[in-house]
This record gives C-alpha cells, structure tokens and sequence, in this order.
C-alpha cells in the first residue's frame, strides 16, 4: 500500500539547493520530478502557508490571512499572532480550529487512513497543519509542546526536547529523530509530515549566507537524508513517496521601518489596535495589512503610500474604496477573505544581489528581524519561489516538471495518488508528477499596476488560477 512522508524546509530559497549544501535533496532532485515553476501563497508566511498546504486552499478559501492580523471578533484591542497556540485558538472563537476547510488528516480518516505531524516549527503552526488531531486520535508533537499526552510519550521515548538555538539544528535534528526512531515505526502513519524550521530561523537572524545559516542547512539536508536512508531499508521502499518542499523563500531586508511609525509621523491615527484615538490597525510584514476604521480613509493613505519610495503598490479586500486601478485585488490572488486587511502594502523590491551574491532586496515591516536579515511574505520573486520535489512511489522518475504549482497544489496531488477524492480543494493534481505526456509549460503573463510596478505570474490553463511570480518595476 502506497504511503507518504512529507518533509518542509521552511524558508529554503530554491537556487541555495546545490550540491554542496543539500547533497540529499540534489540527488532526491536527480532522481525523482522536481517542479521549476513551484510557488507560494500570498501573503508568503509561514502560517499562511501551512494551511495553504493542508487544506488545498488559499487564504481567501480558508481564513489564515497572515501571520500577525487583527480580527475584531477575536481582539478588538490587539493584534493576534498566529505563532501561539493561545491566538489561534482566540481566533477559533470556541471551535475547533480557525480554518473554514478540511485538513489532510480530516480527508484520510474516512477512508481509513492515518496521518502524523512532527513539527519543529512554533506552536500556532503545528495547531493549523494538524487542527484535528485530538478528535481523530491522530499523532501531532511540537517542539515547543510540554504538556500532553503526546509531548510525555516523546520524553519517555528519546528524552527531553532540546532547548531552541541559533541555528535551530538541534531542534531541527530532534525532530528527525522523533519522526524516524518513534513515529514511522511506532505510529506507522500512512501520510506523515516532517516540518522543519530551519533553514528559516537562520535566515531571518543570521542572514542567506552566514556561516550560521549554511550550517544550519546542512543539518537540515542531513535530516532528510536519513530519511531517505530509512525510506530505502523498508520492505515496501518501492511504495514510499517522498514529497520535499519550502513554503516560501527569502530575500535580504533592507531599509526595516515601521509603516505604523511612518502613517503617525503622518498625521494618521495608527496603531495596533482598534480603540478611540486609533483610526488605522497595523500589523507589522514584508506585507503589512492595514484595517480601517472608516473606508473612506484608505484614498488618503493610498496617496500617502504613493509619495513613499520604499512603497510598492496597494492590494485590497475590496478595490471599491479606491478610485479605480488605485489598488490591486486580493481576491485575484485568491487571498480576500473575511479576515483580510482592508488595504495591504508591499515594499518596493529590487534584484539587486546582497552581500553573499543572492539577488533579491527589499524595505520591511518587522520589528524582531533585524538589517540585513532574511525576510518574506511579499511578493517578491524570491520570496514567492519555493522548492517541492516528488520522488518514490508512484512518481516519475529523473523528470523536471514544468507546469505551475504551488503549495495547494500539493495535497491534491498526494490524494490523487492515493486514490481519495479531493473535492472542495482549490488546487489540482500535478499531473506532471506522473505523466510526462501531461505536463506543459506555464502561460505567462504581466499584470501593469499603479506607480510603476508590474506584476508578473502565470497559469496552467488560459482560465485557470493566476500563479503570482514577481512583483516588479515595470
């Protein structure tokens, strides 16, 4: 019986995969589908992206809009980060979970099939990728978990959970072993899901290239190479599938400000949250969102925005509370949701190489990452390229796929192998993962937005879903 293991290196830009770096994804590369034209979500953040991946939908189908939001429902006097266990459940508001569409796990259990989350990730992400866990009976373990049944089965097993560093390799290096010396020969999952958080936190603090961060890669790649050792001792080997990806990539920041700072300085009511002397909420990003008091506000921010050269063009909910082709939409993007903020702001990036020769720069939002650091959730190209490679199983072998996918893409695709329906998902089966005879390359196009920029993407099909690639000066 085909099974699965999913293995995510947050963060991993797809042109830092070399041999000398990832000598285990390279030849898992080599010998599997690796697809050229995988991206991300928008916005590009990590818990934006991990529902993304396990509903099979965008933001706008299942309500994760970004990592720091505001939802007055939830908190009107504050902003929710989505990191903590405690948000994500205020924004539940007494439910399950925060997301409006089925997990993997809650799509395997009717057929009898089992899913397993190790995650050395943060708290709030793991709750998103595995919401149902305890309702199934199914196996989720973070490494920030102390409490629980789970987190006391793992310290019996292989002893307390190293404590977070910089690099997070021992982290990173304990989360491979709880996978492969506790759960795949324990638990037995017949889809399992291996998130790991570096080469991310490296990025974020240390820079692309540090010394730091390419350590911190190596024991990331090393992670899954035992993986695939253990994937090739198995009796079944021929039916394991490995799925490799990154949920976003990076680029160097640069110029950090604070949008909040730079709209009081203004002369704009802004802050943090909804109160009497605030007009404006503002959650600090590579794309910070921006939610109004009263829409008939956002033309004057909008023109404000537009005399800033660190500022790229508006994205909103709904384009209507701008003079036309003053904003861009985010339903375009399939990212308008309920939660989305009225207004989001991008940053004007460049291509220009950093330090260590990378290209990608840009001007950010984030008051914990500091200059020079890698940062994402814009839609940069470097920020919205990602890795995923398939390799194993039932896919095919030594191939490059070039058809458009992106993280929604994903879990369709496994379920497709697997044989299970995927209905009310967003994303389609990469049929190129099996048939070369279905694979075909992306069609492209360039949107022209205001100020100057273009936004470039692409789509599988003339009136498929649009992929964003990059967003530019035109």
């Amino acid at each position: 019986m085909t099974r699965f293991v999913m293995l995510a290196l947050d963060g991993l830009r797809p042109d830092m995969v070399t041999p000398a770096l990832t000598p285990h994804l390279c030849a898992l590369a080599a010998a599997g589908t690796r697809f050229a034209n995988a991206r991300s979500v928008f916005p590009s953040e990590t818990r934006v992206a991990t529902p993304s991946l396990i509903t099979g939908c965008r933001p706008g189908g299942h309500g994760m809009v970004a990592n720091t939001l505001f939802d007055a429902a939830a908190a009107p006097d504050r902003l929710l980060r989505t990191k903590l266990v405690a948000d994500v459940a205020a924004m539940a508001q007494g439910r399950e979970t925060p997301l409006q569409r089925p997990s993997l796990a809650e799509r395997l259990a009717p057929h009898g099939r089992s899913f397993a989350l190790v995650s050395a990730g943060t708290a709030g992400a793991a709750r998103l990728l595995h919401p149902a866990a305890e309702r199934l009976g199914a196996f989720r373990w973070n490494v920030e978990d102390e409490d629980g049944a789970t987190a006391a089965e793992v310290r019996a097993a292989l002893g307390a959970t190293p404590p977070h560093g910089m690099p997070n390799t021992a982290r990173v290096e304990f989360a491979g072993r709880v996978l492969l010396e506790h759960v795949l020969p324990h638990h037995a999952p017949d889809v399992a899901l291996l998130w790991l958080s570096e080469p991310d936190v490296a990025f974020h603090w240390a820079g692309l290239g540090a010394a730091e961060t390419l350590a911190a890669l190596r024991a990331a790649d090393a992670v899954l190479g035992r993986v695939m050792d253990w994937r090739d001792a198995q009796p079944d080997a021929a039916e394991i599938g490995i799925i490799v990806l990154s949920d976003h990539g990076h680029v160097t920041g640069t110029r950090k400000l604070s949008l909040r700072d730079e709209l009081v300085k203004a002369g704009f009511r802004a802050g943090t949250g909804m109160g009497p002397d605030v007009d404006v909420v503002v959650a600090p990003a590579a794309a910070p969102g921006l939610w109004l008091r009263d829409p008939a506000l956002a033309p004057q921010i909008a023109e404000f925005l537009a005399r800033q050269d660190w500022a790229g063009p508006l994205l909103a909910r709904d384009p209507g509370i701008l003079p036309a082709g003053h904003a861009f939409p985010l339903a375009a993007l399939g990212s308008a949701h309920a939660r989305s903020a009225d207004l989001v702001a991008t940053f004007a990036g460049t291509e220009t190489a950093d330090a260590w020769g990378l290209p990608g720069t840009a001007p950010f939002d984030a008051p914990d990452v500091p200059e020079g650091g890698g940062m994402h959730g814009g839609l940069h190209r470097a920020e919205l390229a990602t890795v995923l490679v398939m390799q194993g199983g039932p896919f095919r072998r030594r191939a490059v796929a070039e058809e458009p996918a992106d993280l929604t893409d994903i879990v369709p695709t496994l379920l497709h192998a697997l044989g299970l329906p995927g209905e009310g998902m967003e994303g389609r089966p990469l049929r190129a993962a099996f048939d070369a005879a279905l694979d075909a390359p992306p069609l492209p196009l360039v949107l022209p937005l205001r100020g100057g920029f273009a936004l470039e993407a692409m789509r599988a099909t003339p009136d498929g879903r649009l992929y964003p690639t990059a967003l530019r000066r035109a």
